[in-house]
């Protein structure tokens, strides 16, 4: 589990992208926050995508979805940590963090 300096900004974009579908944005900024998540999410593949929608649609903390997740598919929580870091990278180099 490594968080960096933008994962908890991030994180709220992508609670904000994965609770909204039809999103009414309050400004420019929630805007493109919700365009990078897509534009990040369309660069997984299916399985993935819906592993990590799960983990930041769910209300409790990201590393408690993860071990849910984990527990249910009986796979690693690393593996998942992985996917979890590889998307906040995404992110943030969209919105221009990196």
């Amino acid at each position: 589990m490594s968080r960096t300096f933008y994962s908890e900004y991030v994180n709220h974009c992508l609670r904000f992208y994965a609770r909204h579908d039809r999103p009414k944005f309050h400004s420019e900024a929630d805007k493109h926050n919700w365009a990078a998540c897509d534009s990040a999410l369309k660069s997984f593949s299916d399985n993935d995508r819906a592993m990590l929608l799960y983990i930041y649609r769910e209300g409790d903390t990201v590393p408690d979805n993860i071990y849910q997740l984990a527990k249910s598919k009986g796979i690693s929580q690393d593996s998942i940590w992985k996917l979890v870091n590889e998307l906040e990278r995404k992110v943030a180099k969209r919105r221009g963090l990196l």
